[in-house]
């Protein structure tokens, strides 16, 4: 062998040995993203290092891939009663459709890691995969004829899933609202009120009945705004959230002790926070997540870190209209949320804050994407912002529509401009949902007279 030979094979051993250490010690550490086969789509990418989250076998079968989509995804495509559930495709009657589509699993539409032909929703096939079993539509409605067939989801008319706001009895019901209805209100939420009336025993506390001296100091600026709180009220201590003692009077709690202590009490809300964008690091045992890896535009000075119940919430004074907006716009910086504050709803917002308005008529950042939920007289907040981000027609029932008509917010959701200006000026016109709407009525009521 000669020298130059010899030479090869030392330098190709080293080079094999360093990369090897380098791979070995990135998958000992926890940070995978050297064994990643190519970006995750928006709505993983904060947890494609929690590998077993879909991986959960080494050589997983389309079944097993299929389990780890539905042990995420299964809750809430049950909700919404799936329009495209797989019994559909495992129908022998419909066996011809697999030839062009195999339906039946997720990873068919939904690859991950393939940014190059990812699009919208998280969708890795042709746009016009619609049109393969739904050739016969414009027969059945010639009003579609001159629709192209890429256009089914994209117009803002269907959605694959989630038809649970755009079905036409639903459509025929709510045409010919007003725009704005005349008592536009969110429910007020009542939570606190409820739990007092379940535990009329317990006395609200007051400043001099804190425990915190060792950890704050006697006068605190911290425990007067305890007093104040919504923790107080229900008898919750310093104590109650902090271990006090003269070793730690000095210490922040530990980032998962603090999480801990939030849940202890407040369990499902973080369990709808952990299932949106902001927790869900959380869920797949992952450290919170860091607002200055996101892919939304965020402001380069943030106030915190990572994104934890504190982040939005400030556990001694519990301020809910700090929380509803700006806890939001302290991190977020896209131009729909820089424009919020030259919208007419962020001035309802002030004049409810001001007093000079109705509780429930001001609209801040939570009113949409953290809106309140109401079940017979119990009234939540949705923690789970995931729930009625994509597709935004979610956003109809529970939002849009407890002060705006059913045609004034479709057409203010599909316009992409007015979306990114925070709604700061009317949607131009009616969008075109409701002219198809409207002609199959008159189509129906001419058959009933003939």
């Amino acid at each position: 062998m000669t020298l130059k030979k010899t030479g090869f094979i030392i330098y190709g051993i080293t080079v094999t040995l360093l990369l090897s250490a380098v791979l070995g010690y990135n998958l000992l550490s926890g940070d995978q993203s050297y064994f990643l086969a190519g970006d995750a789509t928006h709505g993983h990418y904060q947890i494609e290092l929690a590998c077993n989250s879909c991986h959960q076998t080494p050589f997983a079968t389309e079944d097993d891939m299929q389990e780890a989509c539905e042990n995420c995804h299964q809750q809430e495509l049950k909700r919404v009663n799936d329009s495209h559930p797989k019994k559909k495709f495992t129908d022998p009657r419909n066996a011809e459709m697999l030839e062009m589509l195999d339906a039946r699993f997720c990873v068919s539409c939904h690859k991950e890691h393939k940014p190059e032909i990812t699009r919208q929703y998280g969708v890795t096939i042709a746009d016009d995969f619609c049109f393969h079993c739904h050739e016969e539509v414009t027969e059945e409605r010639p009003s579609h004829a001159d629709f192209k067939f890429d256009t089914c989801a994209t117009s803002g008319c269907h959605n694959y899933h989630d038809n649970s706001m755009l079905y036409e009895k639903f459509l025929m019901r709510n045409m010919k609202q007003a725009d704005v209805k005349k008592k536009p209100k969110l429910p007020k939420r009542n939570s606190m009120r409820r739990w007092q009336k379940k535990n009329p025993e317990v006395d609200p506390l007051q400043f001099h009945d804190h425990d915190g001296d060792k950890l704050f100091g006697k006068d605190a600026i911290e425990a007067h705004q305890w007093a104040k709180s919504q923790h107080a009220q229900a008898a919750v201590n310093c104590s109650g959230c902090h271990q006090i003692s003269k070793e730690q009077s000095s210490e922040v709690p530990h980032l998962k002790q603090a999480i801990d202590t939030c849940r202890s009490c407040h369990e499902k809300q973080f369990e709808r926070f952990t299932l949106g964008k902001h927790g869900m690091r959380i869920a797949s045992g992952l450290p919170a997540m860091s607002p200055v890896d996101a892919r939304q535009p965020m402001k380069p000075q943030l106030p915190h870190s990572q994104v934890t119940c504190q982040s939005c919430h400030n556990p001694h004074t519990l301020d809910m209209q700090q929380a509803a907006v700006e806890s939001c716009l302290s991190c977020h910086q896209d131009q729909h949320s820089v424009n919020y504050k030259q919208s007419s709803h962020y001035q309802l917002w002030l004049n409810e804050v001001a007093g000079d308005g109705a509780p429930g008529t001001g609209v801040s950042c939570a009113s949409c994407h953290m809106p309140r939920i109401k079940k017979g007289k119990k009234v939540t907040v949705e923690h789970n912002q995931n729930r009625y981000l994509e597709p935004n027609t979610k956003m109809l029932k529970p939002v849009c529509m407890k002060c705006h008509g059913l045609e004034f917010s479709v057409a203010a959701l599909s316009d992409e401009v007015l979306i990114e200006t925070n709604f700061n000026s009317k949607p131009d016109k009616s969008h075109p949902t409701f002219e198809l709407i409207k002609k199959r009525l008159q189509q129906r009521l001419q058959q009933q007279s003939n």
